[in-house]
Parts: C-alpha cells; structure tokens; sequence
C-alpha cells in the first residue's frame, strides 16, 4: 500500500446531489461517493502528515464568503487517450449574470491565492498549472484502461447535467480512508471558508 495522499478542499455538500448523475455509468468506470466529492485547492501528495497539518495552519488566516456555484458540463481529465478521472467543471461566469455570479472565476481565484501558503508550509513547490476548479465523480476501474473506452466516450456524450446550482462554504483537509475502496476519502479537519479555526 503506497503513503496516503493529502490534500486541502472546497467540500461538496451531500444535499447538492451529484452522484444522481451518476446512472447508466459504464463498467469501466468506478463512482464516487457522496461524502467523497470535492474541489481540491491544494494538492499535497505523500507529504506526510506533519507536513499537511502544516498546510492547513498555513490557511487558517485566510478566510473567504461562501462560493455560490453552478456546475456545468461534463470533462474527461488527464490523458486524451487514458482519461484518469471524469468530473464536472463550474459554469463559467456571463457578464449578463453579474448580479449572480456563477462562481467559476472566484473559486479559482480563491485556489489560486490560497494554495500558494499551504504549498509552501508543505515544503513543496508553487503549482505551475492554472486552476481548474472541478468534481470528480468517476474513475476508471483500472489505470491506463483502454477497453471500453468508446462506451465510457458515449456516456460522456449523453450523461446528465446538474439543473441547480449549491453553496461551497466548508475547507477541509483530506486524506486517504482507512475503508477503501466504498469511502476514498476521509476529512481530518474542516471549517467554515469564512471564519478563522475556533
């Protein structure tokens, strides 16, 4: 069993229904659990838990108002040819709908400032990549998986979308659960976006 991964996320609530999205999932594809659903700000990796407890010391300064979100259409993530994950981005913001900012460019504004400190209190390097503020709701049942892949291409196609937007307003630091593979996740800590740690 490799060291346990950890990072720093937006949590999903449960009451925002994602994994109904989930039907007619291809065979290939393994889903995610309610309590699992996340938008990463800070991926930590196998740093180890001082070093990611350090991380999340790093943020509690920060604070933030709650992120009203719209999902919006389906991505596969990673390589074209071996997607690594399939997961919902956010509906970008419209200058018609200022009054009711969709969410998509202040979520990544708040990953880009915030994981800057949790990387550094980490030891590890700024993230090169821009944001992309995304849930992941499946994976491949196996890595590199190329059979089935045009079945799994055709759910893409036709997989329903989220008709209602929800509020991210929790941060939580994640790592592995000790119940793999039915929790992948478990939360070690959480707290409001915008209050300080009690």
């Amino acid at each position: 069993m490799p060291p346990a991964n950890w990072f720093l996320a937006l949590v999903v609530p449960e009451q925002a229904h994602l994994t109904e999205l989930l039907v007619d999932l291809p065979a290939g594809l393994r889903p995610f659990c309610a309590a699992d659903l996340h938008i990463t700000v800070a991926f930590l990796g196998a740093c180890g838990a001082e070093r990611a407890w350090r991380a999340w010391q790093a943020i509690a300064p920060l604070q933030h108002p709650a992120l009203a979100v719209v999902p919006g259409g389906w991505r596969a993530m990673g390589p074209a040819e071996t997607p690594s994950a399939y997961a919902l981005t956010l509906a970008p913001d419209s200058a018609e709908e200022l009054d009711q900012v969709h969410g998509s460019r202040l979520t990544r504004s708040l990953i880009e400032r915030w994981r800057l400190p949790a990387l550094a209190a980490a030891d590890l390097p700024p993230e090169r990549r821009a944001a992309l503020p995304h849930i992941t709701l499946a994976r491949p049942r196996r890595r590199g998986m190329a059979a089935g892949q045009a079945e799994v291409d055709a759910w893409l196609q036709r997989a329903p979308r989220p008709r209602h937007g929800f509020v991210l307003d929790q941060i939580a630091l994640y790592t592995w659960a000790d119940d793999r593979p039915s929790q992948l996740f478990a939360i070690q800590a959480q707290r409001p976006l915008d209050q300080a740690p009690g």
